[in-house]
């Protein structure tokens, strides 16, 4: 799935944090200023690398090879319907110039050609539309399957913020000691084996 991390790399991978905000004024606003910035400055903070975990994560490498599959055999069809309208409409187009067809002939062959074509290009836009669909519902489930993990994970580490890192978007640079990904990705990977464990032996039974 060649463009699904892409549209993934995206969206923030953020822990829940509720945000009170009060409204005072004066030196009552002074204080909550400078009370706010040293719990801030106390705040624990992790990152994952998005490149890193897809790259390495079973999960998604499967999610991606099957619909790479399905995304191939849809284009081989267009591919192979558009090439056999292609061929009547050259074949059409010789019978034409030699003179070959009545005007009749000439007029409800042109008119099928017409509606096959606009039947190709309806095709084409539906099946390009289902993709599209599928990717943004592997796109979801990914992002939901993640985040529910990073929750699990996070009730043990009681991190306040983790953050999704991406080379050249958002953090410019992070500490690798706040760099959580190998963790996350060997919890994910243990995790998914587990699952497919579980449904190969309900197969089984």
């Amino acid at each position: 799935m060649k463009n699904l991390g892409t549209i993934l790399g995206a969206v923030a991978i953020v822990a829940l944090i509720p945000l009170y905000i009060g409204q005072f004024s004066g030196e009552q606003k002074a204080e909550e200023t400078t009370q706010s910035s040293s719990e801030k400055s106390g705040a624990t903070v992790a990152y994952v690398n998005f490149d890193t975990l897809m790259q390495n994560y079973d999960y998604y490498e499967d999610l991606n090879k099957s619909y790479s599959e399905k995304a191939e055999k849809v284009a081989k069809q267009l591919e192979n319907r558009g090439q056999s309208l292609e061929r009547e409409v050259v074949s059409f187009q010789r019978r034409a110039q030699a003179n070959l067809l009545s005007q009749n002939e000439f007029n409800t062959i042109q008119k099928d050609l017409a509606n096959k074509q606009q039947e190709f290009q309806t095709y084409q836009q539906t099946v390009s539309a289902g993709l599209m669909e599928e990717e943004r519902e592997l796109n979801r489930k990914l992002y939901e399957n993640i985040l529910e993990y990073l929750k699990k994970y996070n009730a043990d580490k009681n991190y306040d913020v983790i953050f999704n890192y991406r080379q050249g978007e958002g953090i410019w640079l992070a500490e690798d000691a706040l760099n959580i990904t190998q963790d996350v990705l060997d919890g994910l990977n243990s995790e998914y084996d587990a699952s497919n464990e579980a449904d190969a032996s309900e197969e089984s039974e």
